[in-house]
């Protein structure tokens, strides 16, 4: 099976990117999986098909080839993959999993409408600390700190705790000094850290809103560099650098014997 593919990547958040609208790719998770191994691959944290039935659709699928709910530095990837497509650049309601979103281009910018978050719960004790819950998308655990260096002991400690299964959630790690917010994000499905999340930046700027009060719009630092996060009548808009990597083809049968 010979796929064509773009790599894209979203603050060093990267995906492959597929053209599934005529619905001839066919690929099973240990596939997906293989396709995004950064050894034996090509080497991703996740991988996009668009589809179209009627509507565009995007499907997402985790690194372990597990597809998820949402994403939003994914859904802004498949925003410049339609650039590249020669689609216009205009408004675009894409279906997510049970929702429809919309991607925004302004300003240069790739954007994409998240619609409101749900389901937030602050100040929800553990043993290891006090975290807070939101759904953006996908669930997400956001815990204020100054030792984002204990995101690989924290983040697994969090993502499989009892407490939110059977879905487990995303885990942010946060360093809020005045204004300015760090962020490392450790991700369900990558079962790492993520160089930035879009559906997590957007939870941690409405915890942050709803805990300390703090005004939209919120620039979030990630390791691998900064997302915006706006309100709209209590919708979050994501916006970020969205940039093609490079395209190419890929034989998956002789890469797999």
């Amino acid at each position: 099976m010979i796929l064509n593919f773009t790599k894209i990547q979203g603050a060093g958040n990267d995906f492959i990117v597929i053209d599934h609208r005529a619905g001839t790719v066919s690929l099973n998770e240990s596939q997906i999986a293989h396709l995004c191994h950064r050894r034996f691959g090509i080497g991703a944290d996740g991988l996009i098909l668009l589809e179209q039935n009627p509507r565009l659709r995007m499907r997402i699928f985790n690194s372990d080839g597990k597809e998820t709910e949402g994403c939003g530095n994914g859904v802004r990837c498949l925003g410049r993959f339609l650039l590249e497509l020669g689609l216009p650049p205009e408004k675009t309601p894409i279906q997510v999993h049970d929702r429809i979103v919309e991607i925004v281009y302004q300003d240069g910018k790739i954007g994409v409408d998240m619609g409101e978050p749900k389901d937030l719960t602050l100040h929800i004790p553990t043993e290891r600390g006090t975290v807070h819950f939101v759904d953006t998308g996908v669930p997400h655990l956001v815990h204020f700190t100054d030792a984002l260096h204990s995101l690989e002991e924290l983040g697994p400690f969090w993502r499989h705790h009892p407490q939110f299964a059977p879905r487990g959630a995303n885990v942010n790690l946060v360093h809020r000094k005045g204004s300015h917010i760090s962020a490392r994000t450790f991700e369900r499905g990558v079962e790492g850290e993520t160089l930035s999340c879009g559906t997590g930046a957007c939870a941690i700027a409405a915890i942050a809103h709803a805990h300390y009060n703090l005004p939209y719009p919120f620039l979030i630092s990630f390791t691998g560099g900064d997302l915006e996060v706006h309100s709209k009548q209590n919708r979050l808009i994501l916006f970020g650098p969205a940039i093609k990597v490079f395209e190419g083809t890929f034989d998956l049968i002789a890469h797999t014997k």
